[in-house]
């Protein structure tokens, strides 16, 4: 099976936590050369749009605390720590996964068998500056009303970064369900880089949203 199969049949699992976990697990040790071959950029991109918006939003990067949600093997947190990041925590459905990232030693803690579906009630509200989930608002793996699950556990004022894939928002209501978030009040929309490089064959939406508490 190439690397897109295996994207494909991750996308037919309908979001649902036995198999995305069980799935997780057998791709742990292949899933960054499989990435990589899929030209997936999104860290990269993730971390210029962060440096394009902390300076104005956030306290000095040795000052933040962050969670990566969603952290897959730990592609991202390298990435973040390069940028100066003080603190950075981690989590994942799949603890395959979270054991991967822990050997890239840039989180502080980790912690796996985590739904984003379920609202993260392990995690006290308000504990973040910074929240970052990169692939994973993807098809078949986290429902648009997760969106919550990361304003909550970010606090009022910081920002939350996510990305989308086009297909995603293609086959769901994320861009609705963000806006009515908006009118009402719940966070403040800061920017969207729409339809830039994800991986090869696929673009994605990058959001920058605030919670407003």
């Amino acid at each position: 099976m190439d690397s897109q199969e295996i994207v494909d049949r991750s996308h037919s699992l309908d979001g649902r936590p036995d198999l995305l976990s069980a799935f997780y697990g057998d791709w742990a040790t292949t899933y960054e050369t499989d990435a990589s071959n899929m030209g997936y950029e999104g860290p990269l991109r993730m971390a210029n749009f962060y440096l394009s918006l902390a300076p104005r939003l956030l306290p000095d990067p040795a000052d933040t605390t962050a969670l990566d949600a969603g952290c897959g093997t730990g592609l991202i947190g390298p990435v973040f720590k390069k940028l100066g990041i003080g603190t950075l925590d981690g989590l994942d459905l799949n603890h395959g996964m979270v054991t991967q990232a822990a050997e890239t030693g840039s989180y502080r803690h980790l912690t796996s068998g985590t739904d984003l579906n379920l609202g993260l009630p392990e995690f006290a509200p308000d504990s973040y500056d910074l929240t970052v989930s990169c692939g994973v608002f993807t098809t078949g793996h986290v429902e648009p009303h997760a969106l919550d699950a990361l304003l909550r556990v970010t606090r009022p004022g910081g920002l939350v970064l996510l990305t989308t894939s086009a297909h995603y928002l293609a086959i769901t209501d994320f861009q609705a369900y963000l806006t009515s978030r908006q009118a009402e009040r719940r966070l403040t929309l800061i920017d969207c880089l729409a339809d830039h490089p994800y991986l090869t064959d696929e673009h994605a939406h990058y959001w920058a949203v605030s919670p407003t508490g």
